[in-house]
Formats: C-alpha cells, structure tokens, sequence
C-alpha cells in the first residue's frame, strides 16, 4: 500500500518575522550601537573619561611616590576628574601606566564590556536576548564608555554571590568590592540576615585589609583626610548626581530633607533584607541590600544601577520586558543629571526594578525554611 508523503507544514510568516527582529533587536543593534557609541567617544578623544581623569592620574602620581588624592578645593572635584576612592584601585593600576593613553583607553572599554558578559555568563544566564539587552543598557555603554569601576564592583558582586555559602572566596569577592568602591557595604548586612556570620566578618576584615594595606604602601597621611574628601566630593557632585539626595533637590526639597530621606529608605531597605534573611530568602535579601547601597550613597552616576543587573540575571534569566527597562535611561542625560524629570528617571527606574524583583524573585530561589538552615 503506498503511502502519500504529508505536505510539509507551511512556515507561518508571523513566527519567521518574529524571530527575525528579535536577532535584529537584540543581536545586530546591540554590537552597531556599542561599536558608533564607542568610536564616536574614542574620536572624541573621550573614551574611558574615567580612567584617563582620575584613575591612570592617580596612578601615575603613586608611581611617582605622590599622593593621588586631590586637594580639598581641587576644581577637578568639580569637573569629577578627582580620584576619591580607596587606593587600591590607583595601585592596581600602575602597571597601565607603561601603556599609551589610547592604548589604555580601548583596552578599558573592551574589559569593561567583558565584565557583563562574563558576570552574566558566571551567574548561569543563558538566555542571549538578555545579554543583547544588558549590552544596549544605557548603564552598560556609558561604564564602559567612562571605564568606570562600577562595571567591575558589579562583576566583584556576582562573585560574592556565586560563593555566597563559601567564605573565603565570598570575602574576597566582597571585600574587593568595598575597597573598590564603598558604597556597597551594605552586603555585609545581607551576609548576616542570612545567619552567614563567619562570612560577613571575614568580607569585613577582606576589606580593611584591601583599603589599608595600599595605604601602608603609600603612607598614612592621606587617610585621616580621607573622610574629608569624600565629604567635600558630596558638597561639590551630589546634586549633579542621580543620588536620592539629586532627586530631592530636582524636585526643590532642601538638602537635608534628601539627606534624611536617603538614610530613611536605606534603612527601610535593611529591615527589607533582615526581613527576608530571616525567611531564608536568599535572592530578596540580596536584592534589599543591593537597592540600600544605592539608596545611602550620596553620589551616585547611572553605571551604578548596574548592580541591578546581578539580581536581574538571577530572577529573570529568561528574557521580559524588564530587561528593556533600563534602556530608558538613554533619555537622561548622562553627564551631570540634566532637567528634573532627567534626574527623577534613573529613581524610578531602579524603584520598579526593585519592586519588580522583591515581588517576585524567580523560581530557583525560593524560600528556605529556617528549621532547614543550617
């Protein structure tokens, strides 16, 4: 009995349309826009602003054996050129000092574009949409475009967590992280809502060992100055930032107020991470302490809502339209923060994503019952 071959199914041309702009969307004009948006600023002579202003400065001034911190009515805080973090970082750096600034400059921007492909890979994220759309980040482009640190305090991150139930190398991860950049002190806090006390001490002792011992080198007189630096770069920058105090001051509230408000919703965010620690919910945890960083610190730059991407890879490794979110921040304005409704966007952007994540932080990491924590 001969048998008649089945017509082929025809191909449905909404599917085959579908799939086509997504690899446009997500694959083709994240590689265009990063390749124009890093030539345009490698011709305009402003590629890795950051590290040509502050870091490789800094780092040349030690190599020197100079103090690479400003004075305090330097102009270059103004025109935050001033190298104002611990001197790891500077130190670290000296070896680029050997090379071209150009040469610096691009090798810069391509690291810092690895650190989110590789921080995205190491947390298991699989999904290459997300990494088209993290790529498109206006946070993403303008790290790398800056060759801000921020990309690699959020790479630093997902290690803390990745070894989160290991504490050597959690302490490494995180007390890097804070000697690179403090402001993200409070994962220390979440170490201890989930009862991981030997981890959070050693993270702690991890970082005091990464600020001071580069002071040891560089001498201690420019530490007891330190706290006035810091207090005199959020004088200068903190309203042209994208800090919680920022915000208050677009919207014409005294500075105080912002100043209070910002330690009001820090706090609100720690019982957050303590609230959630005590259920065991590991990924709710981190996510408060994640949002209280950004909420504390008084200077903070679009770059920095890249430590958003951590918990977002992690609760959504699928992709959603909350991976566009950030692209959004395109509209503000990037260098200092531009009209008030510049200003508020970040703040609301990190505000949903926050919300979105404590809502609902993803099937792999449920609940942990305390009778089942070790």
């Amino acid at each position: 009995m001969n048998r008649v071959a089945a017509a082929p199914a025809p191909r449905r041309f909404g599917g085959t349309f579908t799939a086509t702009a997504t690899v446009v969307a997500l694959a083709v004009v994240p590689v265009v826009v990063a390749v124009l948006f890093l030539g345009v600023h490698y011709e305009g002579d402003t590629l890795a602003f950051d590290l040509r202003g502050a870091y490789l400065p800094a780092a040349e001034a030690i190599a020197d054996g100079e103090s690479p911190y400003p004075e305090l009515h330097d102009p270059r805080f103004a025109a935050e050129r001033a190298y104002v973090y611990p001197p790891l970082l500077a130190v670290a750096l000296t070896p680029a000092t050997l090379l071209s600034e150009n040469a610096a400059s691009v090798l810069a921007a391509l690291v810092s574009l690895a650190l989110v492909f590789g921080m995205l890979y190491l947390l298991g994220l699989r999904d290459w949409r997300c990494y088209g759309a993290a790529i498109l980040w206006a946070p993403s482009l303008i790290g790398a475009q800056t060759a801000s640190a921020s990309l690699l305090v959020a790479f630093l991150v997902a290690l803390a967590w990745i070894y989160r139930e290991r504490p050597a190398p959690f302490a490494a991860s995180l007390g890097l992280a804070i000697a690179v950049k403090l402001f993200v002190w409070p994962l220390l806090a979440w170490s201890l809502a989930m009862g991981r006390l030997r981890a959070a001490v050693a993270a702690a002792l991890a970082a005091a060992v990464a600020i001071l011992l580069p002071w040891a080198v560089l001498g201690f007189e420019d530490l007891t100055r330190y706290p006035s630096i810091l207090e005199r770069l959020a004088e200068v920058v903190a309203k042209e930032s994208y800090s919680v105090v920022a915000v208050a001051a677009a919207v014409g509230l005294p500075e105080i107020v912002g100043q209070v408000l910002a330690v009001l919703i820090g706090v609100a965010l720690l019982v957050v991470c303590a609230v959630h620690g005590r259920r065991g919910d590991d990924l709710r945890a981190f996510t408060a302490a994640l949002a209280a960083a950004l909420a504390f610190t008084p200077v903070a730059w679009e770059h920095y809502l890249m430590l958003l991407l951590v918990p977002l890879a992690l609760a959504r490794p699928r992709f959603s339209p909350l991976w566009l979110l950030p692209i959004g921040l395109w509209l503000a304005k990037g260098e200092d923060n531009g009209e008030p409704i510049q200003t508020v966007l970040p703040f609301l952007v990190a505000a949903i994503m926050v919300a979105a994540l404590l809502a609902r932080p993803g099937p792999r990491f449920r609940a942990i019952p305390a009778a089942a924590r070790p």
